[in-house]
């Protein structure tokens, strides 16, 4: 599978020959590195060098923060999101910013328009990453089309303090917090009429949830 690709990529060791952001999580998305250790390495050596600044655009944007994720690089996630200075998302909410920009920089620190252009102010590419709040900050995914049965993994960091999500799927409404309280985490879930979810986060064993509301506290 993906022979013709990982030939012309990838060495023999599995290591990734297109050293970018964007490579590495791609390889890691679709598992195209035979090396999966090192593929992870390489990608947290380029997010150190960089500063833990993203350096994506449309094609790697989107995937970033989940495979970051998916791949033990939760805490670096966060950082991303978290970060107030160009390119991020907080730096055009510090500008002043309502709604997520085509550019990182379609408002520059001066105020005016990026004199590049392709200057649109509500796009999605970048506003993707509530995607990933949906489905790791609150965790919300389903397990089965139609979210008759979901999985809830909620990701806290104290850096954010709390958070909280409402999804309206077909099956019905999954609401999904989390909140810190001194050294303490607590979650909250509520799963809709007629369906199940299966609740896991570390330190405690996982719970399977039938309808209803539920509160759970995890001392970190």
């Amino acid at each position: 599978e993906f022979a013709e690709v990982k030939k012309e990529y990838f060495s023999q060791t599995g290591r990734c020959c297109i050293k970018t952001q964007t490579g590495l999580l791609l390889a890691l998305k679709y598992g195209l590195s035979d090396n999966v250790a090192l593929t992870r390495d390489m990608l947290k050596k380029l997010f150190t060098a960089n500063d833990n600044k993203l350096q994506t655009g449309f094609t790697g944007m989107p995937i970033m923060c989940p495979v970051l994720s998916d791949n033990g690089m939760n805490d670096l996630a966060y950082t991303l999101l978290l970060n107030e200075e160009y390119p991020g998302w907080l730096y055009s909410v510090n500008m002043g910013a309502t709604t997520i920009w085509e550019r990182w920089n379609s408002v520059m620190p001066d105020g005016h328009l990026n004199k590049d252009g392709m200057n649109s102010l509500n796009h999605y590419s970048y506003g993707s990453i509530e995607a990933w709040m949906y489905g790791e900050v609150c965790g919300i995914k389903p397990v089965e089309a139609g979210f008759k049965k979901a999985e809830i993994t909620p990701h806290a960091d104290k850096r954010l303090g709390y958070a909280e999500c409402i999804l309206d799927t077909a099956a019905g409404c999954y609401k999904s917090g989390w909140k810190y309280e001194g050294d303490t985490v607590v979650y909250r879930v509520e799963v809709p009429f007629d369906a199940e979810a299966e609740f896991r986060v570390e330190g405690m064993d996982l719970q399977k949830l039938g309808a209803g509301t539920y509160v759970f506290e995890v001392k970190e």
